[in-house]
């Protein structure tokens, strides 16, 4: 297909989203004011106002950067008024970072964007961005990683499960902001322009300078792209359901017929499963997983650590568990949740402070756990779970006055919740990876993902 056929003028993106969508819906729309936004916002009620299965609700976050920026959400709220769409907005408060700023203002965003959808029980969180956002997006992922079909050529995920609990959908993706501004400019509605938008000291905006006059993103491009992640994630899945088990959330093992099935999708799972047993955000990085690689299909039992995980070879299997060391302790007060070791959320109903840390392996303890498991994995199996100190009963295994939590699923006793955490996919949840978060979550029983508000175009039916 032409790449022209493949770009979505702005009423041809929100009929899309429209006839895709899951009713009854409640959607909030993120508008800052500026054209993007302004755009999506003024075409989904234009689209909206026959189509009784949907509610429209509004949110500006004003960051507080720079002085207009209150006045920007007083306009952005009197459209609102005009629209009839009831409109909420939330201010950035506090010191912002010396450095970082976009990552932190972004990451802010979502947060307040997020409270509001809880607030008002949006189905989906919808944001302006574009191709143009898209183009830029690709372009620095690509700088970063010359390897063949890297990933981060799929760009931006058309949806994004936030904190577990609320998709954010990207409607315009495929549409240039060219058109949305003609498209404003033929409903007599204007927008915002916002300075930080030229400021060369954003890495967004020297990139967007360099592919000025190069023409746009080829959305076919970008599509098989998309699709390939998908269907690697996807590849990637299977896989752990058919060769992996995960004991008391803690300890993994790949089965023997699985060591030397299907490459591609052992080498993402394995990187995968890695970043989730080791409490990191990202999966190993190509350097750590081709050591990694190369040491599974050695086929020599030993051992090989990477992304805070040991990767233990046995004769009946791979065996992958947290290395036992840099697990610091965590004072939790009442009242109060934080997360252990990146792998744990801990939630502190109780009436006083509670101490979390690793559990000293017993080895008798150990064995009876981890049944069938080499004595060595199993003691190290038990000195990665979360030991709580707590004058609370706790329905787990308790010894010498704490908890060593031996769970693998959310479980709640004394005023004290603990609740595994999948640490590459618990804020961001791009839509590629669904199928795999998915099963990652069933090995580890956690509660299941909020299902997508619409049709997963990203996956041929």
């Amino acid at each position: 297909m032409a790449a022209a056929a493949l770009i979505l003028s702005p009423d041809d993106a929100v009929q899309r989203l429209y006839r895709d969508l899951v009713r009854p819906a409640r959607l909030l729309v993120a508008v800052s004011g500026g054209s993007d936004s302004t755009g999506l916002l003024v075409s989904l009620s234009k689209a909206a106002r026959e189509d009784a299965g949907i509610s429209l609700f509004a949110a500006t976050v004003d960051h507080a950067l720079r002085p207009e920026s209150a006045d920007e959400a007083k306009a952005v709220a009197a459209l609102c008024a005009d629209l009839g769409i009831p409109h909420l907005s939330r201010r950035w408060e506090g010191a912002k970072p010396a450095t970082g700023i976009s990552a932190a203002a972004r990451e802010a965003r979502y947060r307040l964007l997020t409270e509001v959808a809880d607030e008002v029980n949006a189905t989906a969180i919808l944001t302006g961005h574009t191709l143009d956002d898209q183009a830029e997006t690709v372009a620095m992922r690509a700088s970063r990683s010359e390897a063949e079909h890297r990933p981060g050529l799929a760009g931006m995920a058309e949806a994004v499960l936030l904190d577990r609990r609320r998709w954010l959908i990207r409607p315009f993706l495929r549409t240039r902001r060219a058109d949305i501004r003609a498209w404003l400019a033929s409903q007599g509605q204007g927008w915002i322009e916002d300075p930080s938008n030229l400021d060369s000291h954003y890495e967004r905006v020297r990139v967007r300078g360099k592919l000025t006059g190069q023409g746009s993103l080829d959305p076919g491009q970008w599509l098989r792209a998309v699709e390939r992640r998908t269907s690697l994630s996807d590849a990637a899945a299977i896989f752990l359901r058919d060769h992996v088990t995960i004991r008391h959330g803690v300890l993994a093992r790949l089965a023997t017929e699985g060591l030397k099935a299907g490459a591609a999708s052992r080498r993402h799972a394995l990187s995968v499963l890695a970043a989730v047993l080791g409490g990191r955000t990202h999966a190993l990085g190509a350097d750590s997983l081709e050591r990694v690689i190369a040491f599974v299909e050695s086929g020599q039992p030993g051992r090989a650590t990477a992304g805070r995980v040991i990767f233990d070879l046995r004769r009946d299997g791979l065996y992958l568990v947290r290395e036992n060391r840099g697990m610091l302790p965590l004072h939790i007060a009442p009242g109060e949740s934080d997360t252990w070791d990146g792998r744990y959320r801990i939630g502190n109903r109780s009436p006083g402070e509670i101490i979390v840390g690793p559990t000293a392996p017993d080895r008798e303890e150990a064995c009876a756990l981890f049944p069938d498991v080499p004595p060595a994995i199993a003691m190290r199996a038990v000195s990665v779970m979360p030991h709580i100190e707590a004058g609370v009963p706790f329905p787990l295994v308790e010894r010498n006055g704490g908890i060593a939590a031996s769970l693998s699923e959310k479980t709640s006793a004394g005023g004290i919740d603990v609740e595994p955490v999948l640490a590459p996919f618990d804020r961001f949840l791009p839509q590629f990876d669904l199928n795999l978060a998915s099963e990652i979550a069933v090995l580890l029983g956690c509660d299941v993902f909020p299902l997508l508000p619409v049709k997963d175009s990203a996956r041929k039916s």
